[in-house]
């Protein structure tokens, strides 16, 4: 092996810079952060998600007769209409999720007639488990925090209907305000 005075590598190799092109350098790790970001993608994209959704188009059929004698004006007209292949159907029609649909009460329920703004029940009827305060009425709001049994509450608001009980909206001793099931106030 000899050296070369003006390479100081030796002759028969080659330098590391020289195995990639230079462009090579920026190519493969931008292919591989997108190969990635790809595979990211397909593994963690929720379901039915896609980037193209397919519209239907209408078509259309012309139905062409010969005619075996002079064509009469109906015949003329039914070769000039189109016949649609397939039935229209109705557009689907939106319907709200249930959980956290809400209602105003139009009449109070039963539970919801010994109560009114103003007044002052107890939490009672819940096990020792506590009554859950939410932010707003309905199952599907989130937790405020969860009422003692025997804890008095102030009514503020409603009665709503939702999620097939009566909502009050209440305030407790420390001045916390969110929205209760009737059914476990008494006065």
């Amino acid at each position: 092996m000899s050296l070369d005075s003006s390479n100081p590598t030796p002759s028969r190799g080659r330098s590391r810079q020289d195995l990639w092109p230079k462009w090579m350098w920026i190519a493969v790790p931008v292919l591989v952060v997108v190969v990635v970001a790809g595979l990211w993608w397909a593994i963690f994209s929720p379901p039915g998600s896609s980037l193209v959704t397919p519209t239907p188009s209408p078509t259309a059929m012309i139905i062409r007769t010969q005619p075996t004698q002079a064509p009469t004006e109906s015949a003329t007209l039914s070769a000039q209409e189109p016949t649609p292949t397939r039935p229209i159907l109705p557009l689907p029609t939106f319907s709200p999720t249930a959980g956290s649909v809400m209602t105003p009460a139009t009449e109070p329920s039963i539970e919801a007639a010994g109560l009114k703004i103003g007044d002052k029940p107890k939490v009672s009827g819940t096990g020792g488990q506590g009554l859950n305060m939410r932010a707003g009425a309905g199952t599907g709001h989130a937790r405020v925090k969860t009422l003692p049994e025997g804890s008095v509450v102030e009514v503020i608001g409603g009665p709503t209907e939702a999620n097939e009980f009566t909502w009050w909206q209440v305030r407790d001793q420390t001045g916390v305000q969110g929205w209760v099931v009737a059914k476990y106030l008494t006065d």
